[in-house]
């Protein structure tokens, strides 16, 4: 592999990243320069320059690999996220370097859990800063290799490929480029309504940049120790609920809705599944809020039970009440949310509902192959014809999501977590969603966490935002050439 390309092209990640850095000190600046002003400036400036060493002194190429392509990246995202250690850093407080590492991680990977007890205790800039680490991988996941790879080359047709679903695919048409373009118009578009929603709803200017930068990219960050529940607003809430569904529909339906001026995302079929799902999943927990007499009041167990489906669906993190007291029945749906997830082509982690489709389709398909030997069925969902090669690679993905998930609340529970806080605590993880169960709930942090288990927790996060097919496909290639 060629270091050279590889370097010059992580640098454009970390001067996106000082950018914000900078745009987070400007911020202290405003407000009197708060205490992380200094930190913020220092931080953005030497990020700054560790991007443009390698733009000034590697020479451009449009010659690059599939086995580059991933290598860029992954340690794309490791510098974004190492460098994004220092502003914590150099504040001081709770953030040693396990607790930056931590902080910085589920920043940039759009997770959202914390090992802060007190955020509001945090300077204004440093809050900024938090948010934008979401903004910053929300896009950048789905799009950062697209802007950098050839245009028309095979590698970025194949790293596309990995991210968007056939299922998708069909009701839409943009070449490679303009796919990028279409991307980052909903995404800013997506960011421009949501600030002026919650302003409308009546949320603080600062409070409202930051929650929109946390909602456009499913992150959960909030600058509340309570989050959302400090507001105490169903209009709020019921904002920031559309646009936790609106950022994890497929960006590129959403544009072509807008485009072609008819609800295209809303007669895909993944689209139906999904929202399909979080009524289900949102009627079943609100049934056993009031079964079990967690919730007497039929109206708060709904305005509850939806919007921490949702806000866990959409792998966005906020919260407004406590689930820890909630049956093992809402628990286990809710487990499930932070599983299937959104759609792909999206903000979202975890398997998408476009992949749960697929096998829910595939395995209705060989149900009947069993019944009728001499049938031929064939994968479909609604119009679309899903190829054999495409059921395949979704089965298998499923099915190492679901080891990797396995291996890791292993791990976890070798450290003295309960079998709850292993299992959510790995799901939650792997999906991106922040918050788990028990001692790391909706309304808890990781602080007291092991450093050891926070360490690798920001590896998991890494691989479940990167998806581990291009992990494993990296150091596979690496195992070969080093055979």
């Amino acid at each position: 592999m060629n270091a050279g390309i590889i370097s010059r092209n992580v640098g454009i990640a970390l001067i996106c990243e000082a950018a914000f850095m900078l745009l987070s000190a400007a911020c202290s600046a405003f407000y009197n320069f708060d205490t992380a002003f200094s930190p913020l400036l220092l931080s953005g400036i030497v990020t700054l320059m560790a991007g443009l060493f390698p733009i000034v002194f590697v020479r451009r190429s449009i010659d690059i690999s599939f086995r580059e392509g991933l290598a860029i990246l992954l340690l794309a995202w490791l510098c974004c996220c190492l460098f994004g250690m220092m502003p914590y850093l150099l504040w001081g407080g709770e953030f040693n370097l396990v607790n930056a590492w931590f902080e910085s991680t589920s920043g940039i990977t759009t997770t959202g859990a914390t090992i802060l007890a007190d955020i509001e205790s945090l300077p204004r800039g440093l809050l900024l800063w938090r948010s934008s680490t979401h903004y910053i991988g929300g896009l950048g996941v789905v799009v950062f290799m697209m802007m950098i790879l050839p245009s028309y080359g095979t590698v970025r047709f194949r790293m596309s490929r990995m991210d968007m679903a056939d299922v998708s695919r069909g009701n839409y048409r943009y070449v490679s480029g303009e796919y990028v373009r279409v991307l980052v118009i909903v995404y800013l578009g997506i960011t421009i309504a949501a600030l002026a929603s919650l302003l409308l709803a009546g949320m603080p200017l600062f409070d409202a940049v930051n929650h929109t930068f946390s909602v456009t990219a499913t992150g959960g960050f909030s600058t509340r120790n309570a989050s959302i529940a400090a507001y105490d607003s169903p209009v709020i809430e019921c904002v920031l609920m559309f646009f936790m569904i609106v950022a994890t529909l497929h960006f590129g339906l959403i544009y072509a809705s807008f485009a072609s001026r008819s609800p295209k995302v809303l007669r895909n079929p993944v689209t139906k599944f999904y929202l399909g799902t979080i009524l289900v999943l949102g009627a079943g927990v609100a049934a056993s809020l009031l079964i079990s007499g967690v919730e007497s009041d039929t109206l708060q167990a709904v305005r509850k039970s939806f919007f921490e489906v949702v806000s866990t669906i959409s792998t966005t993190g906020f919260a407004i009440v406590d689930t820890n007291p909630w049956p093992p029945l809402a628990v286990l749906l809710m487990l499930y949310a932070a599983i299937q997830c959104g759609c792909a082509g999206s903000t979202t982690s975890g398997l998408r509902s476009d992949r749960v489709l697929i096998v829910s389709h595939n395995i209705r398909a060989q149900l009947i192959r069993m019944a009728h030997p001499n049938s031929v069925v064939q994968v479909k969902t609604g119009d679309v014809t899903v190829d054999s090669e495409l059921v395949s690679s979704v089965s298998i993905f499923v099915l190492v999501y679901g080891i990797v998930v396995f291996l890791f609340a292993c791990l976890y529970a070798c450290f003295g977590f309960s079998l709850l806080e292993s299992v959510s605590c790995s799901v939650s993880m792997m999906s991106n969603v922040g918050p788990a169960f028990g001692r790391m709930g909706s309304v808890g942090s990781f602080a007291d966490v092991p450093a050891f288990v926070k360490t690798v927790m920001g590896l998991q996060m890494i691989i479940g935002r990167l998806g581990f097919y291009s992990v494993l496909i990296l150091f596979s290639s690496f195992g070969r050439k080093f055979k």
